[in-house]
């Protein structure tokens, strides 16, 4: 029993040696956890507010796939140094005049105004001639990537001269939006991975504009509808009787002959002198397509001739002849009607 009393009293005295290390050690190690700093979180990326008044719009030049602009550009920073007009980048403009900035400070705030004019490069597309319309661009893109510095467009106070009126052309539209513009380098930047892209801010500054011409459509199209009715007047011309010899056949085959070659004569012309109006990069234009309708109208007109003469040569009935004519004439009105209405109101949509 005395050994047995002595084997408990080192247990319960290792016990209690334990329980006190315990007692000691939990509420140090809890005083160095709670004294341990936090991780830091990530700094937000610096923005500054950037806004644009679009003063005029002028040189409007499809063919030179250019146009000019006057505006004036504002930053708001809330630091001097992040302040990016000086080294904004015009990415479309071809080495536009700028003004000095004019920097300020209020409440705390930072303010650059810096005017603009110069060429900037468009992507005219021409397709939808004359209802086409466009929105013109003008991209400013940040001298830092997007890891140390960031745009926010300021579209409540950006405007534009309600004055604006290009020649033929109305304003329907003004913007800015956010952007990003990627490289495949990083400008050898020692803060960027090597080897690999950048990504840096940019606003776009965005004006929608709409031909205002309603005159034009017709002055191109008009002698096409002349051609139309010409053509249309060959079909409903009196076939001659069968007691005619070959030689009058042939007379009034020859008459109907030139003034589908006239017809023929007139588009080509008016399709080159709309060549000089108008030139498209992007396939052919609505008044391209109207004329190679009318081509084919024309084309299909002269085939017709030419089958109806090899019919009454060939002793076919010069009246069934004449009402196939005047069916034709019908049908090829209204078919070419119907082809040229849906390419205009595609144009339009």
């Amino acid at each position: 029993m005395g050994e047995c009393a002595v084997r408990v009293g080192r247990w319960v005295l290792l016990a209690g040696l334990a329980v006190s290390v315990l007692l000691a050690g939990v509420p140090a190690a809890l005083g160095l956890w709670s004294a341990a700093p936090a991780a830091a979180a990530p700094a937000a990326v610096p923005t500054c507010e950037l806004g644009a008044y679009l003063n005029d719009l002028y040189n409007l030049d499809p063919i030179k796939h250019s146009f000019d602009a006057r505006f004036t550009l504002w930053s708001v920073c809330p630091e001097k140094d992040l302040d990016p007009l000086p080294t904004v980048a015009f990415s479309n403009g071809n080495d536009p005049q700028k003004d000095d900035p004019r920097l300020s400070e209020s409440r705390g705030r930072f303010r650059d105004l810096l005017r603009v004019q110069g060429t900037f490069r468009q992507d005219w597309d021409l397709r939808a001639f004359p209802f086409d319309r466009h929105r013109l661009q003008i991209v400013l893109t940040a001298n830092s990537d997007t890891g140390h510095f960031r745009f926010t467009p300021d579209n409540v106070n950006s405007a534009h001269n309600a004055a604006i009126a290009p020649d033929g052309w109305k304003l329907t539209g003004f913007r800015l939006t956010p952007s990003e513009r990627n490289f495949p380098t990083n400008f050898g930047d020692p803060a960027l991975p090597r080897g690999a892209g950048s990504t840096r801010s940019a606003v776009v500054i965005e004006a929608d504009l709409v031909r205002q011409d309603p005159t034009i459509f017709w002055k191109l199209t008009g002698p096409l509808y002349l051609t139309l009715l010409l053509v249309t007047a060959t079909f409903l011309l009196p076939a001659h009787h069968r007691e005619l010899g070959i030689a009058e056949r042939l007379d009034s085959l020859q008459s109907r002959l030139a003034l589908l070659g006239g017809g023929l004569f007139v588009v080509m012309l008016n399709m080159q002198q709309v060549s000089t109006v108008v030139t498209s990069t992007r396939g052919l234009t609505l008044v391209d397509w109207l004329h190679l309708l009318t081509l084919a109208y024309v084309l299909l007109a002269v085939l017709a001739t030419v089958l109806c003469w090899r019919w009454t040569v060939d002793g076919g009935d010069v009246a069934k002849v004449e009402h196939l004519n005047r069916r034709a004439a019908v049908l090829g009105l209204v078919g070419y009607c119907v082809v040229a209405g849906v390419l205009v109101g595609l144009s339009v949509a």
